[in-house]
């Protein structure tokens, strides 16, 4: 890459990135599942007697806001035991080192994305060099199946590669107006710009990794359907909606649609790229 092109692709991140920073209000989602992120980066806080998990940090600079969202829904921002990642870009998980010293949270990650946390982005197959962050230490790296419990949650990790290579799709099951409903938080299934789902050198195993992911995802029951960023999982329109009558974010179609979409869109890169 060219410096000038890995200038003007900086610049135009940053302005993205500024975009997505702007803050919002927080909100309950349902149950004990509250979102304390930004306008453009999802931020999730479970709740406990016994302390707090949060999912994604976002940005260094989202932690503030992330902080103040915690507080505004009335819980101590110290509470956070447990910090959690969708998956290792700097947009979920650059604020973790911020977030791990300023409430002392346990940091967990899955497999070769928790090397990348600990690295601050080196090691990332499309980003290295692009994009840095404060190394943030994993406490406890992760595998395929692992649970992670706090205060009588428990959330089980699910690898769903391909994003990155240690992307996680979270799961777990809440209980509201008196049935469980399954909650799906899906790691990524986007293909960043330039990626080759074909193969690459620094991923040469990127499309069985792929593959692997949809037949995960089209496996779960689904209820409750999140994402790393809003657009992801409609939260304008459903946040429009909440309140006056069913809790919209009980959303299986869109859970299902969103997961069909993703793997059209990989089948698409693929043959393009084999033609």
């Amino acid at each position: 890459m060219s410096v000038a092109l890995a200038l003007v692709l900086a610049l135009s991140a940053q302005k993205e990135f500024e975009a997505w920073n702007r803050p919002i209000e927080p909100f309950r989602v349902i149950a004990n599942i509250h979102y304390v992120g930004v306008a453009g980066l999802s931020s999730f806080l479970i709740t406990t007697p016994e302390g707090h998990i949060l999912i994604d940090s976002a940005l260094p600079e989202s932690v503030p806001h992330i902080r103040a969202g915690v507080e505004k829904l009335g819980f101590r921002f110290g509470d956070i035991k447990v910090l959690l990642a969708s998956h290792a870009h700097i947009d979920h998980v650059g604020g973790h080192a911020q977030m791990k010293e300023l409430t002392g949270a346990q940091v967990m990650a899955m497999g070769k994305d928790a090397a990348v946390i600990e690295s601050g982005g080196k090691g990332d197959f499309l980003f290295e060099g692009e994009f840095a962050w404060k190394p943030c230490k994993v406490d406890r790296v992760l595998k395929d199946r692992d649970t992670v419990s706090l205060g009588g949650v428990t959330l089980t990790a699910r690898w769903t590669p391909g994003h990155t290579k240690g992307c996680t799709t979270w799961t777990t099951v809440i209980e509201d107006g008196g049935r469980k409903l399954d909650v799906v938080l899906i790691g990524g299934t986007n293909i960043v710009r330039d990626t080759k789902v074909s193969g690459m050198p620094k991923y040469p195993e990127i499309e069985t990794d792929y593959r692997r992911t949809f037949e995960v995802l089209k496996s779960l029951r689904c209820d409750v359907f999140l994402a790393p960023h809003p657009f992801q999982f409609g939260m304008e329109e459903k946040l429009k909606k909440l309140g006056a009558g069913a809790n919209p974010f009980i959303d299986p179609e869109g859970y299902r649609a969103r997961v069909d979409n993703a793997e059209k869109a990989f089948m698409r890169r693929l043959d393009g790229e084999r033609k």
